[in-house]
């Protein structure tokens, strides 16, 4: 598909539509798009089936201070404490990485 621009001839290519690659010749075959063969992995951690017998700690641990180490009780990861908004609560990997949020009553700390 392509577009024409006022007081230009040659129709410019459209940049949403028009990828304008070479064909493919790889032995992968794809079709000039190798992003189309990745498969993207979910930053957030596992969450264990229901039926798993996980519940939630008796005295859940409220986190006072960023910075502050705990553990997601829901998926035994600990996290460091970043935050909270509305019911959620922020947590950060210990070595660094993409943020999830947990419910406040999952959380399980301060973990050492």
């Amino acid at each position: 598909m392509t577009s024409t621009q006022p007081g230009v001839d040659e129709p410019a290519p459209d940049p949403l539509n028009d990828r304008q690659l070479a064909d493919c010749r790889c032995p992968r075959d794809c079709g000039g798009r190798p992003e189309a063969g990745l498969r993207l992995v979910s930053p957030y951690p596992q969450v264990p089936p229901s039926g798993g017998g996980v519940r939630p700690p008796v005295d859940p641990y409220v986190p006072r201070r960023v910075g502050e180490l705990v553990r997601d009780a829901l998926n035994g990861r600990p996290g460091v404490f970043m935050g909270r908004l509305g019911n959620a609560v922020f947590l950060r990997p210990v070595s660094g990485g993409v943020e999830w949020d947990v419910e406040p009553r999952w959380i399980d700390g301060p973990h050492v």
